[in-house]
């Protein structure tokens, strides 16, 4: 993973960029756990998801089987699936009530889907 993270962004890394990048998936992880300020918490969450898609960028041999975008490798399979992630932390950034929390919202969408 450290390889793919070191040759996915266009300048080169210092020995600390991939322990870096992993101590702020970390801090991202607890911050969305902690529930507050999400809206600050938005702009540095959308850089790093939106960063992690360099590797369909910048490595496309990696990602993509015989250079055919429908195909997808493992990693980039893994790398795509943060469109997910991406999904789901603006969901949880934008809630309206903060007194309600996320998990209201959570809640309320997925009772919208069993209708």
């Amino acid at each position: 993973m450290g390889k793919l993270v070191r040759d996915a962004v266009p300048f080169t890394t210092p020995a600390w960029f991939v322990s870096a990048v992993g101590i702020l998936e970390i801090v991202v992880g607890l911050w969305f756990l902690s529930g507050r300020r999400l809206k600050w918490l938005l702009p540095l969450f959308a850089a790093h998801m939106f960063s992690t898609f360099s590797v369909l960028v910048f490595l496309p041999g990696t990602a993509f089987q015989h250079a055919n975008p429908w195909e997808l490798t493992m990693t980039g399979e893994f790398v795509v699936k943060n469109l997910v992630l991406l999904s789901a932390g603006l969901f949880l950034c934008s809630h309206r009530d903060p007194s309600r929390g996320p998990e209201h919202e959570m809640r309320a969408a997925v009772r919208a889907l069993r209708v």
